[in-house]
């Protein structure tokens, strides 16, 4: 059963959230544990507003799936209390509902901004993580490949994309509303990732003529302000800038608060600017700003949950998309419950596929070649397998155990013995040329040769 466990902003606010968050050490540390003889396949989304963890669970039994989640709760909480009150916290889904949710989040429609142009690109990363590690398997493949086939149509069948549709541009936005205008305000952009990237853009769209920006890498931070026509600074200066500044947005993978209060609070000091009001925007989960920065004059702190509710106004405009938006969904969803409930039909037909996959290969090895084989095999396969596939997947609907139709068909079309390919004949041809006599006769072909390589792949391997 596909099952997940998550925690995202509608049910746990900033400071919860951050607890749960992982480092890509902590990650790797619990891809390299997830696994266990129940639990077959994992993988974590982790964004600004939430982290996922979906796993396939061999076991329909909810006793066991229960045991399940308990065991990846302590995995990614590394111990039974954490991993408690984790689960204390997290929303449990099952089954439809897990392949649900995970669609619905690729396709904008579980982002904190409606239609979120970014979350698209940030479960595709994080899948590719969980596949590199070697913690998916053919389920979640197919579960995230049919997530980011319905962000796709949802981004080009509807106009739930339509307008802002990023925090960083909403942040930018908040911060165009507080000053009436921009041209006149210092804005400095920490972390020039996607979102920062989004952020500086907009506020450059919004009048933005004095912007700053910083990054752990200089390159980038030069790249982007090339772009924006900004300017770049060290990240060493980030207390510097942001005393001087007017607005700052923080956006980066930091694990801990980059922009410390009692390190501000001197730098204003020094710079003279205490008297002067400063907005503070964080983007960042865990957070990148010191939350005492609260307790300065003339410092506005704005976080994830700040933003939220100005957010919701933004939105209206695309919420006449989100029926349609939700019936492509609702197409996905089914789709990969399908496949999923055919499951034990292609596991029943898979030896036979492979057996008829390889005596169609060599077949057509033996009359065009290994270049063509594998594919035209594999074709070949999928023709003849058509319709029992489709007889299987009728019986699974009707309940019926799939074991005598399994052994009906091996006993109608498995070899019974393997096949030379042409390559093998044409090395015992060579190995019997070097053995004989100079002067021996050549061994006569046998009888049928010639017919055998003319008939039909059937006969061909019944013949020999």
């Amino acid at each position: 059963m596909l099952i997940s466990i998550a925690v995202d902003f509608r049910h746990a606010d900033v400071a919860t959230r951050e607890q749960f968050h992982l480092s890509e050490e902590r990650l790797t540390q619990l891809y390299r544990t997830a696994r266990t003889e129940t639990i077959r396949e994992a993988a974590l989304i982790a964004t600004c507003n939430r982290t996922e963890l979906y796993a396939w669970v061999a076991a329909d039994d909810m006793a066991e799936i229960d045991k399940a989640i308990q065991t990846l709760a302590r995995r990614w909480m590394r111990t039974r209390a954490n991993g408690e009150e984790l689960l204390r916290t997290a929303t449990r889904r099952y089954g439809a509902e897990a392949a649900r949710h995970v669609i619905r989040v690729a396709s904008g429609l579980e982002s904190q901004v409606l239609g979120d142009g970014q979350i698209l690109g940030q479960l595709r990363s994080a899948y590719k993580r969980a596949a590199h590690s070697g913690a998916t398997g053919p389920v979640l493949h197919r579960l995230f490949e049919t997530a980011l086939r319905a962000g796709k149509r949802v981004q080009t069948e509807t106009s739930l994309l339509s307008g802002r549709h990023s925090i960083g541009a909403e942040a930018a936005s908040i911060a165009h509303q507080r000053f009436g205008s921009l041209q006149n305000a210092r804005c400095v952009v920490v972390g020039c990732g996607k979102t920062g990237e989004r952020t500086a853009r907009q506020l450059v769209k919004l009048g933005a003529r004095d912007l700053v920006l910083l990054n752990r890498s200089p390159a980038k931070a030069e790249s982007l302000a090339a772009a924006v026509g900004g300017r770049a600074a060290a990240m060493e200066t980030l207390h510097v800038e942001a005393a001087m500044a007017d607005v700052v947005i923080v956006a980066t993978g930091s694990e801990t608060p980059i922009l410390q209060a009692d390190a501000l609070r001197r730098t204003r000091e020094a710079c003279g600017t205490s008297g002067y009001s400063l907005l503070l925007m964080d983007l960042s989960l865990p957070r990148n700003i010191d939350p005492a920065v609260l307790e300065l004059s003339g410092v506005t702190l704005v976080d994830l949950d700040t933003l939220h509710t100005p957010i919701i106004a933004a939105e209206e405009m695309r919420r006449n998309s989100v029926p349609e938006a939700e019936r492509v969904c609702e197409d996905e969803v089914a789709d990969f419950m399908e496949w999923v409930e055919t499951m034990p039909a292609r596991d029943a037909i898979r030896p036979l596929r492979e057996a008829l996959t390889e005596v169609a290969r060599r077949e057509v090895a033996w009359a065009a070649g290994d270049a063509v084989a594998e594919r035209t095999a594999t074709r070949i396969v999928a023709k003849l397998l058509a319709r029992p596939m489709a007889a299987l997947r009728k019986a699974v609907k009707r309940g019926e155990p799939l074991d005598a139709h399994t052994m009906m068909l091996f006993e109608m079309f498995a070899p019974t013995r393997p096949v030379e390919s042409r390559a093998s004949v044409r090395a015992r041809a060579r190995l019997t040329d070097v053995a004989a006599p100079a002067d021996s006769p050549m061994p006569s072909a046998p009888r049928g040769a010639r017919m055998v390589s003319s008939t039909s792949t059937a006969s061909v391997a019944v013949d020999r």
